[in-house]
């Protein structure tokens, strides 16, 4: 689940493959599909939906599943754009760059991080790693990422001083 960045919504993953968009604190509803009386919720994946989380500019909400894809909804028109298919295994944990431009997504199967453009969906880098890394996050105001794998927490970034 992730919070927008007002407080006023959340959003929930599904086993569906689904996400929830409701009112806090009182877990409503937000939107409703005009042609019937029931909530609109977003179809995200083939199967269960396991993670999610709003960009920093609050463009995109990301959602990860046991499908292994990322998709990115345009918080707007609640329309996906694009999907990330770079991903080995279900993903776990999603994470922006502290400016929305960068995502990566951790999975508990393969054994390197896989970084995409935000608004192109284009495949930038991969980072190796020893093993799985089934949780990700970049830091709040830099481009360094912090990671879990079969060694432990790693932190890769690019110095300032050597930009």
């Amino acid at each position: 689940m992730a919070f927008c960045w007002s407080g006023k919504k959340i959003f929930l993953s599904t086993g569906e493959g689904r996400i929830k968009i409701l009112s806090y604190p009182a877990f409503e509803p937000i939107l409703k599909r005009t042609y019937e009386d029931k909530p609109f919720e977003l179809s995200a994946h083939t199967s269960s939906c396991l993670t999610c989380t709003l960009s920093p500019t609050g463009r995109y909400l990301a959602t990860g599943g046991s499908d292994s894809i990322i998709t990115l909804w345009d918080t707007a028109t609640w329309t996906c754009p694009r999907t990330l298919i770079d991903m080995v295994g279900p993903v776990r944990s999603i994470s922006f760059s502290f400016d929305g431009s960068f995502v990566l997504g951790g999975s508990d199967e393969g054994s390197g991080l896989e970084i995409s453009h935000a608004e192109s969906g284009e495949h930038i880098h991969t980072v190796k790693t020893t093993g799985p890394c089934p949780v990700v996050e970049w830091h709040p105001s830099r481009y360094w990422l912090a990671y879990t794998d079969f060694a432990g927490l790693k932190i890769v970034g690019i110095e300032e001083n050597k930009k």
